[in-house]
């Protein structure tokens, strides 16, 4: 747009607006109507306020690109209006033409508000303090790793870091699209683009700037834009060569009299005209792409983030998800569930175990620790620790040859014992005191209480679901019950995994895959739409996925399946609906039952029904 125009635009269509109807009261209405070169003059000099712009930008198309745009359009159907004295007719078309653009920027700028307004959570400072308490603003970039940063109530937490204070209340609908406030203690991870709400916090930094939660997430929504839907892609190119066949068929309709003597020039140029106004694809073109990206603004809103439009033409069309196990369908974080003591009190028993696996790395042996420390129950000193890899850990605890590990280990020195394992989903430690049995400690992976929810809710849609894990057959196979899942693969390597996809590629295709960690970021990429979840996943998971659940509840998939398939068939139906309209008109146009009026409504009335449908997507739930 042209900087005069950009500037008074509403003032000069407005002044056109007005001519426009002083013209149609001349035409139609006067009885004694002003000169007709006066008209002209009001004509020409209302036109080129509003539509200078379009001319500049039609010219530029088609002399640069060497195409024909729908601005091309406009401005042959305006000149053929003014060549027949059409004046009102020529103003009207561009008249509405921009007030076409206009509803489209609105519209534009509703559904890009949704996703663009995530952009808007990445502060430019922080309050970076010293040892001896000094305040200093500085660059989220000038941050390091272990640097200490302040954040006042109601301001945006700019670089992930680890909390220093007791508690915080921080409100994490942002990322997550939760709206209940999070409460983190000491010690925790607080995510980057959360608003503190509580009193001032003070953060130790645990990542760089660009390494970031809230500059992954704007990575993500940069990456989105890249995409396009097989819909909008057939639009592109269908513009493309759309322009230069309409003028041509405009251009036979015009010279229909040269071959029927009884045909006027006039009438037929006039059907040539209306068969160029109706015929711009403008509806076509905008519509399509503004229903795909107001869903994703809508789903952007559950706490979910895809990378393209074309991600949600796949969703749409799913057969399966498959699901990894660890941090996707459960926490991906063992707690003890269960003591059995055979000799000792629980807490006895607890305490021989914290003090010798407190010196392993295992998660299994971390997750004892953080238990029994929970607890409070007593550390002994432990002497020399003996490790036997995969088996378990020996050493002597107050006098006494205390082991731990599995039961094949326990045997081996004790003898041969009985112990039920009651639950096929918990991994069991057993536990020996001078070579005798002394019990054991049951651990499990906690089951997340909306995997149920999710998997119902994916089973009710028709999509099958599938479980391809790396844990052993009976955890696998008691996960595969309780949730309902009817096909389940265990013991898989990262190469096993993305084999197994591969084979079900070939009979359910499109399917999606659902994982979390750095051993899932290749099935995740090799599968039609790669799932992660982005609260507690890899970075490499994350990076490989075309869709990311920023938060850890997995009913958003679900949620995020039906939004794609209410987003995909608006599409769709707006496609159809603004081609068989525009269909309509230009027939009823070519045997001369439609003028230039019902031309301007197969354009413009066309193009804001189609994006006022269009805008039905923002408010998707």
């Amino acid at each position: 747009m042209l900087p005069f125009q950009e500037k008074h635009e509403k003032s000069l269509l407005g002044i056109a607006l007005i001519a426009m109807l002083v013209l149609i009261y001349n035409k139609y209405l006067a009885l004694s109507p002003m000169p007709f070169v006066y008209q002209v003059a009001m004509a020409v000099v209302a036109y080129l306020l509003i539509a200078s712009d379009v001319l500049v930008s039609a010219f530029k198309t088609l002399f640069k690109q060497r195409r024909m745009s729908e601005q091309f359009l406009m401005m042959i159907a305006t000149f053929g209006a003014f060549a027949l004295c059409d004046l009102p007719e020529a103003l009207a078309v561009m008249i509405f033409y921009k007030i076409g653009e206009f509803f489209e920027e609105y519209a534009s700028g509703r559904a890009h508000n949704d996703i663009s307004s995530l952009v808007k959570l990445k502060p430019s400072f922080v309050r970076l303090v010293d040892e001896n308490g000094n305040e200093q603003k500085v660059k989220p970039r000038q941050v390091k790793i272990g640097d200490v940063f302040k954040v006042l109530k109601g301001e945006v937490i700019a670089i992930d870091g680890n909390l220093c204070d007791d508690t915080a209340a921080i409100d994490t609908s942002a990322l997550t699209g939760e709206s209940e406030p999070r409460l983190y203690t000491c010690g925790q991870s607080v995510p980057s683009g959360c608003i503190n709400q509580g009193q001032v916090i003070h953060l130790r930094a645990n990542t760089l700037s660009k390494n970031s939660s809230i500059t992954r997430l704007l990575n993500l929504i940069e990456d989105a834009a890249a995409s396009k839907s097989k819909p909008e892609n057939l639009i592109r190119r269908f513009s493309v060569w759309y322009t230069p066949l309409v003028v041509g068929c405009a251009v036979i309709l015009a010279l229909v009299p040269l071959f029927f003597q009884q045909a006027e020039f006039s009438d037929w140029i006039e059907r040539a005209l209306v068969f160029l106004v109706v015929s711009c694809p403008c509806a076509l073109v905008l519509s399509v792409p503004l229903s795909f990206f107001g869903g994703m603004g809508a789903i952007s809103r559950i706490g979910v983030i895809i990378k393209g439009s074309i991600h949600i033409e796949t969703l749409s069309k799913l057969k399966a998800i498959a699901f990894d196990k660890t941090g996707t369908l459960t926490y991906g974080k063992f707690t003890v569930n269960k003591i059995h003591s055979e000799s000792l009190s629980e807490d006895e028993l607890l305490s021989y175990a914290l003090s010798l696996e407190k010196n392993s790395t295992h998660p299994i042996a971390l997750s004892i620790v953080e238990y029994g420390r929970q607890r409070k129950v007593e550390e002994y000193e432990v002497g020399s620790v003996i490790e036997k890899s995969g088996m378990g850990l020996e050493s002597t605890i107050n006098g006494h040859d205390v082991r731990i590990g599995r039961k094949e280990y326990i045997s081996s020195s004790c003898g041969a014992f009985e112990y039920n394992e009651e639950d096929a989903e918990s991994s069991y430690v057993y536990i020996s005191v001078d070579n005798r049995f002394s019990g054991v400690i049951a651990i499990a992976d906690t089951l997340k209480p909306s995997a149920k929810i999710m998997l119902d809710s994916l089973h009710a849609q028709g999509i099958k679901t599938v479980l391809i894990s790396g844990d052993k057959k009976a955890v696998a196979e008691a996960i595969c019950r309780k949730l309902d899942i009817k096909e389940c693969y265990y013991e898989q390597t990262p190469q096993g995994k993305l084999d197994t996809l591969t084979s079900l590629k070939k009979t359910l295709s499109p399917i999606a895959f659902a994982g979390d960690g750095l051993n899932d970021a290749p099935v995740v990429s090799a599968s039609d739409v790669g799932i992660a979840m982005g609260d507690i996943g890899s970075a490499s998971a994350i990076e490989a996925a075309d869709v990311v659940i920023m938060h850890g509840d997995l009913s958003a998939i679900s949620r995020t399946v039906i939004l794609a398939k209410k987003t995909y068939n608006l599409a769709i139906s707006n496609m159809y609906f603004v081609m068989l309209v525009k269909l309509l008109i230009l027939m009823l146009g070519a045997i001369g039952f439609a003028n230039i009026w019902l031309a301007i409504f197969g354009d413009v009335g066309v193009l804001i029904l189609a994006v006022c449908n269009a805008m039905r997507a923002l408010s998707f739930k």
